[in-house]
């Protein structure tokens, strides 16, 4: 199974994946400090609490990488290192905006998901802690 793990500015979301399927998701604050331990063990219980083992989870992708703590809990409790969406990373999308480096990975793999589930053109709409509105065109670049 896949864990993915977006750390937004007010939550840090997860999701749990069999294949293409969603099992189960979970939050916790992101404003609350914690270190390696509390977050392995923190995730842990909730991956628990949702039916699941911790040995279920065979992959790890954290989006984007900001909390040195977390992607340590990924190391230590589920022996996993994870792919860490970031620039550079290969997604399928192209960015053509006026300067790439300014559009966050959260609003690049948003795109790249709505683009492989929809094709293209797609609007992209995030309603979190600041709304975001994105343009895939039918080409697959990001264009705004």
């Amino acid at each position: 199974m896949l864990l993915t793990i977006d750390v937004g500015n007010t939550n840090i979301t997860f999701g749990v994946f069999d294949r293409k399927k969603l099992v189960t998701t979970f939050r916790m604050t992101t404003k609350q400090l914690r270190t390696s331990d509390e977050y392995g063990v923190g995730i842990l219980e909730l991956i628990e609490r949702n039916q699941l083992s911790g040995t279920d989870i065979r992959d790890v992708i954290i989006v984007p990488d900001v909390m040195h703590s977390l992607t340590n809990a990924i190391l230590k409790y589920f022996e996993i290192t994870p792919v860490i969406v970031g620039p550079g990373i290969k997604t399928g999308i192209r960015v053509v905006t006026e300067n790439p480096k300014q559009i966050g990975a959260d609003r690049i793999v948003d795109a790249a998901a709505a683009y492989a589930l929809y094709g293209g053109p797609v609007l992209v709409l995030d309603f979190g802690t600041a709304t975001t509105y994105d343009l895939v065109d039918g080409k697959g670049s990001f264009v705004a």
